[in-house]
């Protein structure tokens, strides 16, 4: 049989391996799609430079010597009348045996490839309609050299067309045999660049390192804040921000005796003395406080000595009835007799 060296996977390729697998003496050789999928499994296992060993993992057949010869396959290869399929390959790169198994399940035939000694299982599922023409089967051909290209042309009718035949020999390759035995040496033979390795080194699974973020001046806040939702981006905002809607900060109270919190100072009652309003000499939050010394005594006791009365001066005023004297009604801080202050 001549291959075309310059790419194995090809469908004229892959039909001519296909007619040499078929055995000459069955009838039909081909009973059904699934038959099909399963041949043309072996086609690109030995397409690959596998050699057929055996059908499952204790059949064993004859093999020959030659490297460019393919004998065909044993007929019990498709006596199962569950569409099962297996079989057991090596290669001249490996000391390993190879099991490859296809199973129909539903509307789709199952392709699953194992090392001998791996535990891995590398699985392909093909959808029939996909690739195979229901109505070309069952297939029978005549296998002379006479028809050759006869025969090519009516194998490659039992699939979509010739195209889809091709692309099923790329998933076998890309699925089963590259993962099965990577970096195999075969001419007319390439792995797929795309395919990834079974066991990745620990740079493809580090994750790429992020890049810093761009120098943003007297901003030193993180580019990312893990307990935010920033699944929007932050609004546009003028550097320094103000908004001219925020209430104006309060002024600082004068201090006081006793300074309500939140006090707002509205009527000025906590200004200095002499500063208008109600603040006068003294603080109406004291109204009460002389209440608070002995009888007869106030805030002039005798022993403090001269000079340290307090503020306001000898103006009464200070008990929890206040007169008419007391700081209280003077409006303008200058003293007065009137209940309004001021006298006027």
């Amino acid at each position: 049989m001549s291959i075309n060296k310059g790419n194995v996977f090809s469908s004229k390729n892959l039909c001519e391996y296909m007619l040499s697998s078929l055995p000459k003496e069955a009838s039909p050789q081909l009973r059904d799609p699934y038959d099909a999928v399963a041949l043309i499994s072996h086609a690109c296992m030995l397409a690959a430079g596998f050699r057929l060993q055996g059908l499952g993992e204790d059949h064993r057949i004859e093999t020959s010597s030659e490297p460019d010869s393919f004998p065909p396959l044993p007929p019990e290869w498709n006596a199962s009348t569950t569409s099962n399929y297996a079989f057991r390959y090596a290669h001249t790169q490996s000391s390993l045996q190879y099991i490859l198994k296809i199973s129909r399940l539903g509307s789709k035939a199952v392709i699953n490839g194992l090392g001998i000694g791996d535990d891995r299982v590398h699985t392909l599922e093909i959808a029939i309609k996909d690739f195979l023409s229901p109505n070309s089967f069952p297939f029978t051909c005549s296998l002379t050299d006479s028809n050759l290209q006869t025969n090519e042309n009516k194998l490659a009718a039992c699939f979509i067309s010739a195209g889809r035949i091709a692309d099923l020999g790329a998933m076998v390759k890309f699925q089963i045999i590259q993962k099965l035995a990577p970096g195999l040496r075969k001419e007319g033979y390439e792995e797929s660049a795309h395919a990834a390795s079974t066991t990745p080194d620990a740079s493809a699974q580090r994750p790429p390192a992020r890049e810093p973020p761009p120098d943003r001046g007297g901003d030193h806040s993180p580019a990312h804040d893990p307990l935010r939702d920033d699944r929007l981006p932050p609004a546009a905002q003028p550097h320094p921000f103000r908004d001219p809607l925020a209430a104006e900060p309060r002024r600082p109270y004068p201090a006081g005796d006793f300074p309500p919190p939140g006090f707002e100072d509205e009527y000025e009652m906590n200004g200095p003395p002499g500063a208008g309003g109600m603040g006068g000499g003294r603080r109406p939050l004291n109204i009460g406080e002389r209440d608070l010394y002995p009888p007869g005594l106030g805030p002039h006791d005798p022993l403090r000595g001269p000079g340290l009365a307090p503020a306001g001066g000898g103006m009464g005023g200070g008990g929890m009835h206040p007169t008419f004297d007391d700081p209280l009604f003077r409006g303008d801080g200058r003293g007065g007799v009137g209940p309004y202050g001021g006298g006027r």
